[in-house]
């Protein structure tokens, strides 16, 4: 007889012990991936006015704000800039 201590899981059922918040920012190296798009590309795209730029930090630090960078990941290719909407 074969007595189980615990319940059986589904084997596709993933378990997170504690799950971290999204970061209020992301540097350029977690945008490239994000996005898949290189540094070049997302550069042009910003001066084109089709993704979010970044945010200045201080110093020499500038990152990209989650809630931009979510407005251009719903849509990618009808992202425009507020500037350039008007």
């Amino acid at each position: 007889m074969h007595h189980h201590i615990f319940p059986a899981l589904p084997i596709n059922r993933v378990v997170v012990a504690n799950p971290s918040p999204a970061p209020a920012f992301y540097r350029l190296r977690d945008v490239m991936r994000i996005s898949a798009l290189s540094r070049s590309t997302i550069y042009r795209r910003i001066a084109e006015g089709r993704f979010p730029a970044p945010v200045h930090l201080g110093g020499r630090a500038s990152a990209w704000p989650c809630s931009s960078l979510q407005l251009w990941i719903d849509n990618p290719e009808k992202y425009r800039t507020s500037a350039l909407q008007n």
